[in-house]
């Protein structure tokens, strides 16, 4: 989903970077611009990345992830509602100490579905194996974040699990719960 420009301007002089809807490939590289021009004007200043994110496409959520992993600054990630499917990885991907979700965010551990292009034969089959190769790169990176094996986030993968901001602490994809404003 893409914001007014006056807005989009004002979170990126924040040096926040506001990631809703589905992870297609513009809204990954509206990120990934974001992120970069961030990482140049103020190289080792914090950054904030805040998702709302049902998922989407692997792809682009591991060219997001490449650059929220080699940026010079910090990047801190917070869950905002929902962080499903590829976004996941996003999530988990800031910087030790600073992965958050809020109160009453979700979190979908569960593998977007790939649909192929309706290519040849021979090109079906190499595009169908260039999809479980990124699959299994994203579970790679994931599974680096989490704090379980390969095997049970295999399983919840496949069961499709949803967590609380708590358990999605518990499971390692974020260090901490944001506390509400005081009333």
């Amino acid at each position: 989903m893409s914001l007014p420009p006056e807005l989009q301007s004002a979170l990126l002089g924040r040096r926040m970077v506001f990631l809703r809807g589905r992870l297609d490939d513009a809204a990954s590289n509206s990120a990934i611009a974001q992120l970069l021009l961030m990482g140049r004007t103020g190289a080792g200043e914090a950054i904030d990345l805040c998702l709302d994110s049902p998922g989407g496409s692997v792809g682009a959520a591991l060219s997001l992830y490449d650059v929220v992993r080699t940026l010079a600054s910090p990047v801190s990630t917070t869950c905002m509602g929902t962080a499903g499917g590829a976004s996941v990885l996003i999530l988990a991907a800031g910087t030790s100490g600073r992965r958050f979700a809020l109160p009453h965010a979700r979190i979908h551990i569960v593998e977007d579905a790939t649909t192929l292009d309706g290519a040849g034969p021979g090109q079906l089959s190499s595009q169908a194996e260039e999809v479980a190769r990124q699959h299994a790169r994203w579970r790679a990176a994931l599974v680096r974040h989490v704090a379980h094996s390969g095997a049970q986030l295999t399983r919840d993968l496949a069961a499709g699990r949803w967590l609380s901001a708590a358990e999605a602490r518990d499971y390692g994809i974020v260090d901490g719960i944001l506390p509400g404003a005081p009333r």
